[in-house]
């Protein structure tokens, strides 16, 4: 904005000036991981069904990615692994080497814009989601996860 030097939403205006709730102004970068297996049905039939890791959200209680901001300086995939384990594992460093292969599989999937309550004309969030497919099973099956 040439009036105010702040940075404008690309997506257009939302109708809530500044920074709000978010932390800087721009482009807020945030890294979501997305860890999905494949499991038998509830009957325990052959058919497949896609699981995937959430958490509850502590502010809101809603379902979500287990993902989060990206520090500055920080790159996207340490930023989701060290999410996914203070989100979904509870900070706990059990399974670090399943971790660690299920990271060197990840995929990003999206990169960009989020259309996010936290938005403003002059702060917005933008994302990374990586998808990590454990297609086993072997690699998430013994996770401890505490969310």
């Amino acid at each position: 904005d040439t009036k105010t030097n702040r940075p404008k939403n690309p997506q257009g205006r939302t109708g809530l000036a500044g920074r709000g709730l978010l932390g800087r102004w721009g482009p807020n970068h945030a890294g979501d991981p997305v860890v999905t297996r494949w499991a038998k049905d509830q009957q325990g039939h052959k058919k497949k069904v896609l699981e995937i890791i959430l958490i509850h959200r502590k502010d809101t209680g809603e379902l979500a990615l287990p993902g989060g901001m990206v520090d500055a300086g920080e790159h996207v995939s340490a930023a989701v692994k060290r999410e996914f384990i203070e989100e979904a594992m509870n900070s706990n460093h059990e399974g670090a080497k399943q971790i660690e292969a299920l990271f060197q599989k990840a995929v990003s999937i999206y990169k960009g814009y989020v259309d996010d309550p936290r938005n403003t004309d002059n702060s917005w969030m933008e994302t990374e989601a990586v998808n990590m497919h454990d297609e086993t099973g072997e690699l998430t099956k013994n996770l401890k996860l505490e969310a």
